[in-house]
């Protein structure tokens, strides 16, 4: 996510590369005002080639059709920090077309006049590979310690508690950021008196759905009791855990289904999150469940971040 303002350049790991971006709003236009030797060798540009050009020139096709959709190049509106810190990473095109994959890291700068400036970080090669070979080794540790809920198919809460305390410890050898969160069934006790316990869990189910098709594969989904979800995010911010937890109540909300004698039934769910702190990591679930309990029972699509 973006960090605070900064008069000068910010100094990443040893090996990193960034770029200075300015907004123009004026112009619409994102520039590239300087990109260091790092930067240079990763995206196979000589700095003569960069300086002066369109950010547009280095986006992969993703990360472009966000800035084209959601920046709105005006005063009041998000600017290009707030937009690309809603991506987990951000895709930038090689000068040989080869698609760069990079966490999200901007800061933003201190304007020398009405412009904005970013600085974007990209982290070195080596970081990156060490990042990817401790989320597959926290993938594969975690996968080799699952207990099956019946009723879901889903890791269950005992697995869900255990997952817990080994991601702690990971992360702090690691150095990542993960977070936990509690997704809540709305109005159950009005489900299950209308429906029975088959139609609750039926929902659950089709929140589990909802669920995988919206995170990665080293994300885990749980099944922590007849109307509640657990899900465990690796590797990502608190700015992105809160976008991607909206995009999910969204798609739970607008996906509809046939049930309960309708064809187009509409579900909602709430949710407490919180990021994992290795020296918390046993009590972040109970605090999420605690913070769904306390909504009053007939709230609907709440999303309570706690710690922040």
């Amino acid at each position: 996510m973006p960090e605070t303002v900064s008069a000068a350049l910010v100094e990443g790991r040893k090996g990193d590369g960034y770029l200075v971006v300015v907004q123009d709003n004026a112009a619409r236009a994102l520039t590239i005002l300087s990109v260091n030797e790092v930067a240079q060798a990763q995206l196979g540009y000589p700095e003569d080639d960069l300086k002066g050009r369109k950010l547009e020139v280095i986006l992969g096709p993703r990360t472009a059709e966000v800035i084209e959709e959601d920046l709105e190049y005006d005063d009041g509106a998000p600017d290009m920090a707030d937009i690309l810190a809603r991506q987990r990473e951000l895709r930038l095109r090689t000068r040989s077309g080869q698609e760069l994959a990079v966490p999200t890291t901007i800061h933003r700068m201190m304007a020398e006049d009405r412009n904005a400036r970013f600085q974007l970080i990209l982290p070195n090669e080596r970081e990156g590979r060490a990042r990817d070979q401790w989320r597959q080794f926290i993938k594969t540790s975690l996968e080799g310690h699952t207990q099956i809920d019946p009723a879901t198919g889903l890791p269950n809460r005992a697995t869900a508690e255990a997952h817990l305390r080994s991601v702690g410890h990971y992360l702090a050898e690691s150095g990542m950021q993960a977070s936990f969160a509690v997704l809540r069934l709305d109005r159950y006790q009005k489900s299950l008196a209308r429906y029975g316990l088959t139609g609750v869990q039926y929902l659950l189910q089709h929140v589990g759905n909802c669920c995988r098709s919206t995170f990665r594969g080293e994300d885990t989904i749980y099944a922590l009791s007849e109307d509640r979800l657990g899900l465990l995010l690796i590797d990502i911010s608190r700015e992105s855990v809160r976008v991607v937890l909206n995009r999910l109540r969204w798609n739970i909300r607008t996906h509809t289904i046939e049930f309960g004698g309708k064809s187009d039934f509409s579900n909602t769910v709430s949710i407490a999150f919180d990021m994992l702190k290795p020296e918390e990591s046993e009590q972040l679930l109970m605090r999420c469940e605690a913070a769904v309990a306390e909504l009053d029972a007939d709230s609907r699509n709440a999303l309570i971040e706690r710690g922040h």
